[in-house]
């Protein structure tokens, strides 16, 4: 009887011994906090390349025309429609480094069966081209990270910041929230993980955003991310009179029409006789 309880006490001192079992989401983002990116000799931080993007630094006023030609394909119903549109282009950026952009189409040509969606389509493209805006707000609802680099390109990813507190709330403490680094390996956890798409992936405004910019703060390509799909712009430049300007524009669009439904298409846009600082101030 002596020896059938001291076994069964070497049992239970062996279970006490026994770690306790941490959920592995805990795990994972024990994991993450720990991650750091490797050191890249004297790379700008996420924060430092989106700053440039909204900084006026070097960025000095200017008025600049041009004219547009471009080809909007629209997918519905199995098949293709493209419409075929031309147009001036202005923008100005403003002493304190905002851009602004206006459109004026003078030429639409729609197949049959667009036609009764004229105006619709010539928002669609007059809104894609004009509000191709680097938008600070948009910006600051996410925590950015840098994803990798190429050629001096960098890939900068950012999560829904209240996609990064649920997940705080969820497996870490309320002091991270406060903490941009923590928040930044959070980020870069969630886009990251497989395991954590489905929690990634929600309705509403983008849960996500991929940008690639140069280190002077020029943006080449914005990707949004929804639920649904993805709106992705890309842009080719060109200099005129020592100012990076529009060449091509390839962005992706989507719109509601009556009878079809949400339609996804693409625009592309291609920019010529481009003038800068040429307009006649006003009298």
């Amino acid at each position: 009887m002596r020896h059938v309880h001291a076994q069964r006490e070497g049992e239970r001192r062996k279970r006490s011994d026994r770690p306790a079992v941490t959920p592995w989401p805990v795990l994972f983002l024990c994991a993450a906090l720990a991650w750091a990116p490797p050191a890249a000799a004297q790379a700008p931080s996420a924060e430092a390349l989106l700053a440039r993007v909204f900084g006026i630094d070097q960025k000095t006023p200017y008025d600049l025309t041009a004219d547009f030609s471009g080809t909007l394909t629209l997918t519905l119903r199995g098949g293709t429609l493209t419409t075929y549109a031309e147009g001036s282009f202005h923008e100005t950026r403003r002493a304190d480094g905002v851009k602004q952009r206006r459109v004026r189409i003078t030429r639409l040509q729609l197949p049959v069966l667009l036609r009764p969606f004229r105006a619709t389509i010539q928002r669609v493209i007059e809104e894609k081209i004009e509000t191709q805006q680097e938008r600070p707000e948009t910006f600051h609802e996410h925590d950015f990270f840098i994803h990798r680099e190429r050629s001096r390109h960098f890939i900068v990813v950012g999560v829904h910041r209240a996609i990064v507190d649920e997940a705080i709330d969820r497996y870490g403490a309320p002091w991270q929230k406060k903490d941009e680094a923590t928040r930044r390996r959070i980020a870069h956890w969630l886009y990251t993980s497989p395991t954590q798409r489905e929690f990634l992936v929600r309705p509403g405004p983008p849960y996500a955003i991929r940008v690639e910019l140069d280190e002077v703060g020029t943006l080449y390509e914005l990707t949004l991310f929804y639920d649904w799909g993805e709106v992705g712009t890309r842009i080719a430049y060109t200099t005129v009179s020592g100012q990076t300007v529009w060449q091509t524009v390839t962005a992706d669009a989507s719109s509601e029409l009556s009878g079809f439904g949400r339609v996804f298409g693409k625009l592309q846009l291609t920019f010529v006789n481009h003038c800068l600082n040429c307009r006649v101030p006003r009298q």
